[in-house]
């Protein structure tokens, strides 16, 4: 079983394109799923009075059509049978009984004191809606190629908009800030993003991002100053008529 939530697409959610933003779809289905832990339990602000937080590992989103301003859209979120320290979660948004994205997540639960992974059974998940994991048309973890040269294509210091309530750069934010380095952005549309979170980025930090082309796909490496990979991105793009 799934849940789900309706929205109306607001107009400052769209971008130069006047099509849905890429950071902007991942809130809409992350608001579904927060929304589901709401109701289901435990709540996100449960889990960090009890000293544990859900970190998001990687992600994959497949953007089938593009979405307007003021369409409305439901947007569902559903738990997936998960083991081991890896807690699974598919995502679908429909438009007039149409599906024009489906995404799917890793999720690691942490000890906050500590950072050490817990097992996924250590979390009561049994009033969550759960369905199978979505797969998806490209893998969930990317792999950039080895021997692809990454150059420096710019920096950026993650600043107040972006943090959450851990002081981190929200993850949802990411897909606008690497879709800033794509050339022509203005006359393109993303199909499929997927991103690998490696370490935080806390307000001030000051990121180097690498960026490479290859047969269509961007990929991206964030590094944080003291050397460490931030996360690693793979972005499809397609051009708009």
């Amino acid at each position: 079983m799934k849940w789900e939530e309706k929205f109306k697409v607001r107009f400052h959610d769209t971008d130069s394109n006047e099509i849905l933003g890429a950071s902007q779809t991942f809130k809409y289905i992350q608001e579904a799923a927060m929304r589901q832990l709401h109701a289901q339990k435990p709540t996100y602000t449960e889990l960090l009075k009890q000293g544990k937080a859900y970190l998001l590992s990687g992600i994959r989103v497949e953007m089938y059509y593009p979405v307007f301003a003021y369409e409305e859209i439901t947007a569902r979120s559903w738990a997936c049978p998960s083991k081991g320290v890896s807690f699974i979660r598919s995502y679908e948004i429909e438009r007039d009984g149409e599906i024009v994205c489906e995404a799917v997540s890793s999720w690691a639960l942490v000890s906050i004191a500590d950072k050490k992974l817990m097992k996924v059974d250590e979390i009561d998940t049994s009033n969550y809606y759960m369905d199978e994991a979505i797969r998806t048309e490209h893998p969930l973890r990317i792999r950039i190629p080895n021997a692809l040269p990454m150059s420096l294509v710019g920096e950026y210091t993650v600043i107040y908009r972006d943090i959450d309530v851990n002081g981190h750069m929200n993850n949802t934010n990411y897909a606008d800030m690497l879709c800033s380095f794509i050339p022509n952005m203005k006359h393109l549309r993303i199909k499929s993003i997927g991103i690998n979170y490696s370490s935080e980025a806390a307000l001030g930090e000051e990121l180097k991002i690498y960026m490479s082309k290859i047969d269509g796909r961007f990929y991206f490496r964030t590094v944080r100053s003291d050397g460490k990979t931030n996360v690693e991105a793979e972005i499809i793009t397609e051009r708009l008529d």
